[in-house]
Parts: C-alpha cells; structure tokens; sequence
C-alpha cells in the first residue's frame, strides 16, 4: 500500500484539513471527529485503496484500514498535523433510552479504551497456561510467580483503569476519579472490610453511619457510578469554596466527600448492579442451556456493529473471578471470531478482484489468528452483506456445538486459535479437543455456507477508471442542456467567499451558494430524496436525468444537532419541482451565530462536461441558477 497517497485521498474525501477537528487511531481504525460529517462522500471513501469500510459512531468517522492503519495515521498528521485530544463539542440532542441501554452504553464507551490493557494482561495469562503445560515454567518457581504478578495487576486494579477512562467521558478531574479508586483498593480498607465480614460485623462510619460490604478489586460498575457522582461533587464543590482558598481547600473537600459517598452508596449500589447485570445475563443461559450461546454466537457481530461488546467485559470478568471460568460469553465469541475469519477467507478464495482478495486474506488471518474481527466485519461480510449471513450460520453452529460439549473459558484474552489454551480445563483433557473441534466446525460450516450463498465482487476505483477512460465526459447529447432552478429565495454569494474550504475549494462539487431570505427549501427539479441528513441541515438529491444535487443549509450548521431544521420529506421521497422539502428557522439559526450561507452543488462533476453557475444577483425560488452541459 502507498501510504501516503491513500492518506492524501482519505483527507481529501472526508472534506480536507479544513473539516477535521481531530484524529485518532486504534487496532484498525482511523477516527476522524468532524465538523460536518455530512459533505463526506461515503462511497469514494469505501472505494479508495487500502479502506476497508467505514462506520459512524459516537460522533466519530470511522474509517477501517487494518493492521497499516499506524501507516496511514502517521501520513495523515504529515498533511494536518491534527490534534489528538477529544475535541470539545457542542451537546447533541440526546435520544431517550431505557435505564438499562444508557447504562450499558456508557459501560461500553469506558471499558473500550482499556481493553488493550486488559488484553496485553490476558496474553500473559495465556502464557502462564501454556508454557507450564510444555515443561518450559515451573508453576512452583519465583518467575512463574512474578509472571502471575504481571498477568494479574490490571484485573486486580481494574477500578484505577476504569476511573483514567470515566473521567475523560463524563468530563470530572482524572486524578480525583484515581484516587477514589485507589481508596476502594488500599490494603487497609480491604483488610477492615475482610476482617468485619468475617465476624459479622458491620464497618461504621462516623459512629452510625454502617459501610456495607463489598470487594471492588477486578469490579468495573462501582467506581463508575462513584466518578459519575465526583463530577457533580467538584462542581458543587468548586462554588463553595473561596478564590482564595481553592488551591487547598478544594481538592480536600472533593475527597472529604466523594470517598464516603463511594464507600457507603455508591460502591456497594455498583457491586449489587454488576452482580443482577450478570445475573440477568446468566438466567438466559440457565433457561435456553447451549442454545443460548448458539443465539449468542449468531447475534455477537451485531452486537460489535452496536459498540456493546465491551460492556459484557465486566461480566465476564466477574464470573471469572467469582467461579474461575465463564461459559456463555467467551464461547460465543469464539465462534463469531471464527465465522468472520472464514467468511472472510471464502471472499478470497472466490472473489475475482485481486486487491480485495488480499484485503480479505489478510482480515480472515486477523480475524482467525489474532482475534481482530473488524477488518473481516466492516472491511468484507458487512460491506458485501451476504456473506455476513454465512458467517451468522457458522458461528450459530460453532455456539451450539461447543455449548452442548460445555466449553469453558478461564481468561479473556481475544477469543482467536492463538489463544484456544484458555479454553484448557486442566481437570479434562478432552476439552483442548473440543474447542479445537468447534473453531473447526465454525470454520468449515462458514466457508461453506459463504461460498454457496455468493456474493457481489467488489469493484476498485482503478478499475471503474479503466472502465471509463474511454467514455464520453458527458452523459448529455450534444447541444443539449440542463438547467437547475433556484431552491431557495435570497442573494447569490461568490462560491470563494464560502466560509469553508471544503465549499470554496469545489472539493465537493460545483455551483453556487445563496444567503437566504426566507427560511423555505423548494426541489430545484424532478426527482428523488437521495439523503436526508439526520440533522436536517443538508440533504442530497438525484434529478430524474441523473444530476445529484447537494443542498447544505449554512456553515457548520451540523453542530445544531437538528435545532431549527424542520424536513419535509424522508430519504427515498419523490419530489416534483418546486414543492417543499424543507424548512428551517433563519433568525434563530443566525441568532446562534451560524453563517446562514448555502452552497447548491451538483456532486457529481464528472458526468458532465461544463457546469456553470450564476456570479451574482438576486434569485427567487424557481430561477435558473446552474446550467448542465
């Protein structure tokens, strides 16, 4: 892959420098934070070499590139140099969920940055059951006790993690979140907490005050709920005290009174939370037995599309820590690994097109080796749809398979062929046998059910250039034109005093931009609704004769979040000329400080030969302003 020339084309297909606030990076993913997702051209991005798909999440542009994604990320801050710190931005309009759903996404959205530390302490786990059952380490020596030290200190400390992380998300002190974590796990605590326990007695603080017990090391949800409380805690604290007394007086006051809260409230609520989550998990697999991890196995792609699989780490590791091994969870993610890693495989060995034959190589290897579904999921059986469908089939089967032989998983290193030691239960030497039996099983009934299902083989850019290198610039006869009317009523604007590159520079298209007068979007012609931005800001149209339209209602308009937009019509809507198709509140957009200014563009230049738009004037609603040749 060339690097830097994929980089340039991603930058230039997300909008340019111009758009982007930020840029980050994980295993496989570019994430771009921008500032209007909406001028992205979604398709060219898919189509450029060395991308593998592409996902919008939590206000994030997601693009999959795969293992040379470090490759790309560093080309790309040559050309941005951009930040990567987590851009401030404007509160967006919050759907309203059920108590459950906001507490697994905002576990989820947590536990996600610290998974690399818990899967770099999983691998030394995996090796403390490997190399023990090669001769090569001596469960009895002093390294194999160090060893064990290494392996286990992230999930002993799991709380001090997970407040680094919660802090970042619900925007408190990181060192605050720390220390309280650090309080839940001192020695002394425990060794108090223990000691009661075991007398059956009850802690009290301040003389009557009872501490109920609970025991936080490896624990994930209470020191949740206790930096989501720190935060009100600072700001309640912060306008108490004095300006001159701040430097002192405040960081003990946050203590002073976070601590108890999450010793007394707030820590043994969590502990009662994390223990009905996996008790409400669990009930499911105690009432469906194996079938349950089938539906599990089958499901679990969507559930990574979703963002929810990390929130089933907590339960996992509870379990763990609790019985010694997990065998519901684990076991369906093997099998859905496992399926996306032979899905993946079929595609290469089928598709015709030999750059995605190597992508789709390389994410089966990921995938089935590694563990790392997402270049297989978003990079092959999501983007080709079928076989998502063969790799579902496989791992339902896998999921039943090994569930009815009752696998089990005593670690949680990432579910891949690497890592099948921690499926080893050293009281049953068949069970090495069955989980290689059910990654076989999964493989083999994938590979199978995706190569019978088919598939539509992916066409490069290169290729569709080489298609029409020799056709004709336009699809218009000669003489003949077509005439795009004014959508809107105002004043044209020059396209280069447009407040934004991506417009300015025709990145996206070619046209005009209008100041409206009136807050009223009329159809500029004969078509269909191509896209209509959940914001209501912008929206993409297709005329009848094939011109596709974008209509971009003000600059950064996108940060609104859908305030003072108000569509008419859906994407998919047939539209006739000059009906209305959406309307928006112009002083109340204006009065926030939004530039009302509106670029009209025609997207897709290279159909045609000469696009010519109006310089300057007035226009009302139905005037000629763009002619198509």
């Amino acid at each position: 892959m060339d690097y830097e020339k994929t980089a340039k084309k991603i930058l230039e297909r997300v909008g340019g420098k111009e758009n982007v606030l930020n840029l980050v990076h994980c295993m496989t993913r570019l994430r771009f934070t921008l500032k209007d997702e909406s001028i992205v051209d979604d398709e060219a991005v898919k189509k450029t070499k060395g991308v593998m798909g592409i996902m919008k999440k939590g206000g994030q542009y997601q693009i999959i590139i795969g293992n040379d994604v470090a490759n790309v990320f560093a080309e790309l801050n040559k050309l941005g140099n951009f930040s990567n710190e987590t851009p401030v931005k404007t509160e967006a309009k919050k759907e309203k969920k059920n108590i459950i759903s906001m507490l697994m996404d905002t576990i989820s959205g947590i536990m996600a940055p610290v998974i690399p530390a818990i899967i770099g302490a999983a691998m030394i786990k995996v090796l403390l059951t490997l190399l023990p059952m090669i001769g090569i380490l001596n469960t009895e020596g002093q390294t194999y006790q160090l060893l064990n030290v290494i392996g286990d200190g992230a999930f002993y400390f799991m709380p001090v993690l997970i407040a680094i992380s919660a802090a970042k998300k619900f925007g408190t002190n990181t060192y605050y979140a720390a220390s309280i974590a650090l309080i839940m796990l001192h020695p002394n605590f425990v060794s108090l907490m223990d000691t009661a326990k075991e007398a059956g007695e009850t802690v009290k603080f301040l003389g009557g005050i009872p501490v109920t017990y609970a025991f936080y090391p490896y624990s994930v949800i209470p020191i949740i709920l206790s930096v989501w409380s720190l935060k009100y805690v600072e700001k309640l604290v912060d306008r108490i005290t004095p300006v001159v007394t701040k430097n002192f007086l405040k960081p003990m006051l946050v203590v002073l009174i976070e601590a108890p809260i999450a010793l007394i409230v707030l820590g043994p609520l969590g502990a009662v939370l994390g223990s009905v989550l996996s008790q409400v998990v669990y009930a499911v697999h105690d009432k469906l037995g194996f079938i349950a991890i089938g539906i599990v196995a089958g499901i679990y792609p969507f559930v990574v599309m979703a963002g929810m699989h990390h929130a089933f780490t907590p339960i996992k590791l509870g379990m763990i820590a609790t019985t010694g091994f997990e065998n519901f969870i684990c076991i369906g993610e093997l099998c859905s690994n496992m399926a996306q890693g032979a899905a993946a495989l079929a595609v290469s060995v089928k598709s015709k097109n030999k750059d995605f034959r190597q992508v789709a190589g390389s994410s089966a290897f990921s995938a089935l080796f590694a563990g790392i579904t997402e270049p297989a999921l978003y990079g092959v059986t999501l983007r080709l749809k079928r076989p998502m469908l063969g790799a579902c089939i496989g791992a339902a089967v896998g999921g039943l398979f090994g569930g009815f032989f009752q696998m089990k998983c005593f670690g949680i290193a990432t579910p891949a062929i690497v890592t099948i030691v921690q499926y080893v239960e050293e009281s049953r030497p068949a069970s090495l046998l069955i989980a290689a039996l059910t990654i076989l099983l999964t493989v083999v009934v994938t590979f199978v059910a995706t190569m019978l299902i088919g598939f539509e083989d992916i066409v490069d850019e290169e290729d569709e250039a080489e298609e029409t290198a020799d056709t004709p610039a336009s699809v218009l006869p000669e003489g003949q034109k077509i005439i795009i009317e004014s959508p809107i009523k105002g004043e044209i604007v020059p396209m280069e005093q447009v407040n934004d590159a991506t417009f300015s520079n025709g990145i996206l298209g070619q046209g005009v931009a209008i100041l409206p007068e009136e807050g009223v979007v009329y159809a500029p012609f004969d078509g269909k609704v191509d896209m209509f931005f959940e914001t209501g800001h912008a929206v993409g149209l297709v005329s009848d004769q094939g011109v596709e339209c974008l209509i971009h209602v003000g600059i950064d308009t996108v940060n609104l979040n859908g305030a003072h937009f108000h569509p008419k019509k859906a994407t998919g809507d047939r539209i006739r000329k000059g009906e209305v198709i959406l309307e928006f509140d112009r002083d109340e957009i204006v009065s926030e400080g939004y530039d009302i200014t509106t670029p009209v563009l025609v997207t897709n230049v290279e159909r045609f030969a000469e696009i010519t738009g109006v310089k300057e004037g007035t226009v009302q609603k139905a005037d000629e302003i763009i002619t198509i040749r």
